[in-house]
C-alpha cells in the first residue's frame, strides 16, 4: 500500500450533533495531513420514512432539503481552503452508500463520529470500521482542537508495520512541528496459568519480557523512537491501553484492525473492538493490514 501525500477523504454526517465536531476537526485534519477532495455524504434509509413519502418527487425534495442543511452547517463552522462536495444518497443500507461513494471517490480515509456524551450506540460506525477497506479515522467530540501526543499501538503481528507507516507518515507531513510520536506495546502474560510462581517470580519475569520486547523493537525499526511498553497485569490489553491514553492524555491513537471482504463478516479484532467501546478523549485511527510498498 502506497500512502498518498493528498489524502482524499470521505465525511459520514448523521444531522446529529456530533456533525458539527466532525466539521471543526477538518481543522485538525488539515494540519495533519495535506487533503486532497473532501466528500462529506448522509445516506437516507427509504424504509425508514413514511410510506407517502417515499416517491420520488418527495425524496428529491428531501435530499435537496438535507444537502441545503448541510452545505448551511459546513460554512457555519469553517472556510475550506479547498472545494469540497456534498453527497446525499439513497440507500436501504447505509454500508453500501459508503462503499460505493468510497470507491467513486477514490477514498482513502473514511472519518466518522466516535459518540462518548451525545446520543447513539456507534453501530452504523462499528459496521462501517468492518466492512470498508481503507483507514478509518473515529472523531470524538471531546478531541482536542491542538494534537500533541500520538500513540501507535503495535503488537508484533502483521499489522504493526502499516500502524508505524501511518505515524510515520503524518510526522512526515503534518504541519506542526510539535507532534510526539510514541510506539506503544502492552505486555500481556497469564501468569495465572503457572499458579507456582511467587510474586518475585512474576515481577521477574515481566521484566523479562518487558526487556525482551524493546530488544525486538530495536532491532525491526532501529530508526523509530523507542518502544514503550507497559503491563497489563490484571487488566486486557484494550483496558490498560485505555488507562495509558486518560493517564497520558493521548490525542490520537494509531490502531490495526482486521480487514474483512463481506458484510456478513464483522470481526475486527479483539483489541480494536474492546477499545472502540470504551469511553475516551483521544480519536482513533484505525488501519488495516496490506500489502506494503
Amino acid at each position: 500500500m502506497i500512502l498518498k501525500d493528498k489524502l482524499n477523504v470521505l465525511i459520514g454526517l448523521d444531522l446529529s450533533e456530533m456533525d458539527d465536531a466532525l466539521i471543526n476537526y477538518i481543522k485538525v485534519l488539515h494540519q495533519l495531513l495535506p487533503l486532497g477532495q473532501i466528500t462529506f455524504i448522509h445516506n437516507i434509509k427509504q424504509s425508514e420514512l413514511p410510506e407517502s413519502f417515499r416517491n420520488a418527487e418527495k425524496l428529491n425534495i428531501i435530499a435537496n432539503t438535507i444537502k441545503h442543511k448541510l452545505t448551511t452547517s459546513i460554512r457555519k463552522n469553517i472556510d475550506f481552503p479547498r472545494s469540497y462536495s456534498i453527497e446525499v444518497t439513497l440507500a436501504e443500507y447505509t454500508e453500501l452508500a459508503f462503499i460505493k461513494a468510497s470507491k467513486q471517490f477514490d477514498t482513502d480515509l473514511i472519518v466518522l463520529g466516535n459518540k462518548q456524551h451525545l446520543e447513539g450506540n456507534g453501530g452504523l460506525s462499528h459496521k462501517l470500521i468492518r466492512v470498508l477497506p481503507m483507514a478509518t479515522l473515529l472523531v470524538t467530540e471531546t478531541f482536542n482542537p491542538n494534537p500533541k501526543i500520538f500513540i501507535e499501538a503495535v503488537d508484533f503481528s502483521k499489522y504493526t508495520a502499516i500502524v508505524v507507516k501511518w505515524g510515520d507518515h503524518i510526522e512526515k507531513l503534518s504541519s506542526s512541528a510539535s507532534l510526539v510520536f510514541q510506539p506503544l506495546y502492552v505486555s500481556k502474560v497469564s501468569w495465572s496459568f503457572f499458579p507456582g510462581l511467587s510474586p518475585a517470580e512474576i515481577r521477574e519475569n515481566t521484566m523479562l519480557d518487558i526487556k525482551k520486547s524493546a530488544l525486538k523493537w530495536l532491532k525491526i525499526y532501529p530508526d523509530a523512537a523507542p518502544l514503550k511498553v507497559i503491563t497489563a497485569e490484571d487488566k486486557n490489553v484494550a483496558s490498560a491501553l485505555k488507562q495509558f491514553v486518560k493517564l497520558q492524555k493521548v490525542d490520537f491513537v494509531i490502531l490495526g484492525v482486521q480487514g474483512v471482504t463481506s458484510l456478513t463478516t464483522l470481526f475486527m479484532g479483539s483489541v480494536a473492538n474492546e477499545f472502540i467501546q470504551m469511553e475516551t478523549d483521544a480519536c482513533l485511527l484505525l488501519v488495516k493490514h496490506t500489502v506494503l510498498k
